[in-house]
């Protein structure tokens, strides 16, 4: 039988920031204009050049909490745990608006079905996708709006899973040109996103860096031009073909770049290019939206690896 949770959650207002997003105990962000007229962005001083200090002030958002529709199939859920879910999905959704500086407003319409056990999930998809049963912890179903998950023996990683489908759902709906690496990357983080009273921050993911450790280990890590060059389908292909490693990779590639906020802002442009239908591969976009390009962001990328970066990022 199903069993329908559905909790109200009162109104709270974020705000969503500029473009470049910078943390009140983060370093200063400098701006100056090249000889040609174009506007560049860093956090680190540089005396060769006439900079000034961008001021970021924040402006209200329409962005507020959501209810969120969960049934379980043959399965209790504790109030607690209905909440957590809750929780969850809406700290997803204040990502994207606060962080990734899209407009919430209009929730992403998503249901969450929670199945007893494995078979069960199985049989669903059997039953709903085509005839095909997928080997996953968890689905977004585009045609239904749904996410299908189903009960692990630790629940929080079915709590996990449903955080990682709903950034499936949202980036599915709001930015569908988004690569798939982009968007594996983002669903990975999103399993890890937290709020305190301090706000969203994410925690390490530590099953994605010891694959990507032992993958740089053994020489098999992706350089960051051939992962920015691989097209979705390519991606999917070389994943499914047990290439194990790229998920992990492109999790922690994404952890990365969010972890500082010059980084986050090229994530940010990312994905509005993608929203307009800009369909150019990652890598060719790099140059005019990463400073020192692709050179300089696989440089950075390598320094963050060899420090194995933090262990807390806030956003």
């Amino acid at each position: 039988m199903f069993k329908t949770l559905r909790k109200a959650v009162p109104p709270v207002f974020v705000f969503s920031l500029f473009m470049i997003i910078a943390n009140p105990g983060s370093a200063e962000i400098y701006k100056w204009v090249d000889e040609n007229g174009k506007i560049h962005f860093s956090d680190r001083k540089d005396h060769s050049v006439e900079q000034e200090v961008v001021n970021v002030k924040p402006g209200a958002s329409k962005w507020s909490r959501f209810d969120i529709d969960v049934k379980a199939v043959d399965v209790e859920l504790s109030e607690e745990e209905n909440q957590q879910i809750v929780d969850g999905v809406n700290n997803v959704y204040e990502f994207f608006d606060r962080v990734m500086s899209f407009d919430m407003y209009r929730t992403v319409p998503v249901n969450i079905l929670i199945f007893r056990d494995r078979a069960q999930y199985q049989n669903y998809l059997i039953r709903n996708n085509r005839g095909m049963a997928v080997a996953s912890y968890g689905l977004y179903i585009p045609s239904e709006h749904q996410i299908a998950v189903y009960v692990r023996e630790n629940r929080s990683l079915t709590f996990k899973t449903i955080k990682h489908e709903v950034s499936h759902a949202v980036v599915d709906t709001i930015v569908p040109y988004a690569p798939a690496w982009l968007n594996e990357g983002l669903a990975e983080q999103m399993e890890m996103l937290e709020r305190d009273e301090s706000g969203l921050y994410f925690e390490r993911h530590q099953e994605n860096r010891w694959y990507v450790a032992q993958a740089r280990e053994q020489g098999r890590l992706t350089g960051i031009d051939q992962l920015l060059k691989l097209s979705s389908d390519k991606w999917r292909h070389s994943e499914m073909s047990g290439h194990g490693s790229l998920r992990a990779q492109s999790g922690q590639f994404v952890y990365f770049l969010l972890s500082k906020p010059t980084r986050r802002n090229f994530v940010v442009r990312l994905m509005h290019n993608f929203n307009r239908g800009d369909r150019t591969l990652a890598y060719y976009l790099v140059d005019d939206n990463y400073i020192g390009g692709v050179s300089m962001l696989s440089l950075d990328w390598s320094r963050w690896l060899h420090e194995q970066g933090k262990r807390i990022v806030r956003l």
